[in-house]
């Protein structure tokens, strides 16, 4: 039997501010993609689908009044996540106190998952602290080009540098790689020649350089320029950024080059194919890993409402914990925590071409 009354699903976004053109169009698309694709295939639960979306002006106070909002004021049904860790963290406990689920695809900062939250399922393929363990489980496979047994680390000073250096000391204790050097990269003005400069000194198999995309100077050219000019190979060096066509503006320094992939539109897999002709069909232009990320928020919680048959978020949560669910950015299953048991794909430039090397299942073309 079907209901006329919609199932509402709330979210809060930035449809202003200083993510207005970035973040908050990348999940309003994705979040509008699925409800328009969800309602065509008759709904969930025999409902149809209606989100209730209201903008917190990319402030986080903003944020937590939208949420407690949407759970007081409007009842919704369920919840999607915002975009950015600090305005999930500004969510958080309102979804918390309220025992609601926030299925979210941005707040990758390993730090919320810390806080004991019953509330929070990230659905991408790993959080920040995780973006390293791809690379280095490859460099020590047999299916690496380059034998990696030890490592140089440099990273950006700030959050997500900072915690990419935290996985990269975690991971490499984990699998018995050597940190031959470590420094910070800290505010401009920075001496990266000197820095690496002592980094090729200590003769690492290969260099991982932690970024934050939000800084306003330009880390990643200045550091990958001057490893490169210290003597690194680009075929030693892994970035912790998403791969962009924009990375191109650096010519062929990028040739060989590895970085993680949360999502990248080269993905072949049915639903990554599936999901990007859609969102191209439907705004003219090939998304990038946020909006995968936002639009694989929406598979599992189309999939777990569907398999629990119902809005309940104890029964859903004891579901998104027992089962596993297919989306754009592969198989997820969570751990307690919240936090993806999977594996982020790891890039490669080579030439203008974007290929995934790692892991087997989802390979483009060898690496070289």
């Amino acid at each position: 039997m079907t209901s006329s009354k919609p199932l509402t699903v709330g979210v809060s976004l930035p449809l202003t501010g200083r993510f207005e053109k970035s973040a908050g169009v990348y999940y309003d698309r994705a979040y509008r993609l699925w409800e328009k694709q969800i309602n065509l295939d008759g709904g969930l639960l025999g409902r149809p689908v209606e989100l209730v979306v209201y903008d917190d002006e990319s402030e986080a106070a903003k944020t937590g009044e939208n949420y407690a909002r949407l759970i007081d004021g409007d009842h919704v049904d369920l919840l999607l996540g915002p975009c950015h860790s600090f305005l999930v963290e500004a969510a958080a406990p309102i979804v918390e106190a309220a025992g609601k689920l926030l299925i979210q695809g941005s707040g990758s900062s390993h730090e919320l998952f810390r806080k004991g939250s019953r509330s929070l399922f990230l659905c991408w393929s790993g959080c920040d602290f995780d973006y390293p363990k791809s690379f280095l489980e490859f460099a020590t496979s047999d299916a690496s080009p380059r034998k990696v047994e030890s490592i140089a680390l440099v990273y950006t000073d700030w959050r997500i540098g900072n915690a990419v250096a935290e996985g990269v000391r975690h991971h490499a204790r984990a699998m018995g790689i050597p940190i031959n050097f470590e420094e910070g990269i800290g505010d401009p003005p920075v001496d990266y020649a000197g820095m690496m400069q002592r980094a090729f000194a200590t003769k690492p198999d290969a260099l991982l350089i932690g970024l934050d995309h939000v800084r306003t100077d330009k880390p990643m050219d200045e550091a990958v320029t001057a490893a490169l000019a210290a003597g690194f190979e680009r075929s030693q060096i892994w970035l912790s950024d998403n791969p962009s066509p924009k990375d191109l503006r650096m010519g062929d320094a990028m040739d060989g080059i590895y970085m993680r992939g949360s999502w990248v539109p080269e993905d072949q897999s049915p639903l990554s194919v599936a999901f990007r002709d859609a969102f191209k069909d439907e705004y003219g232009y090939v998304p990038e890993y946020h909006s995968a990320g936002g639009y694989a928020c929406c598979q599992v919680l189309s999939q777990v409402v569907a398999s629990t048959g119902g809005t309940d978020a104890a029964v859903m949560r004891e579901a998104l914990l027992r089962d596993s669910f297919d989306t754009v950015m592969g198989e997820l299953r969570f751990t307690e925590s919240g936090l993806p048991d999977a594996t982020i794909q790891l890039c490669q430039w080579q030439g203008e071409s974007l290929e995934v090397v790692y892991p087997e299942n989802a390979r483009t073309k060898p690496a070289r």
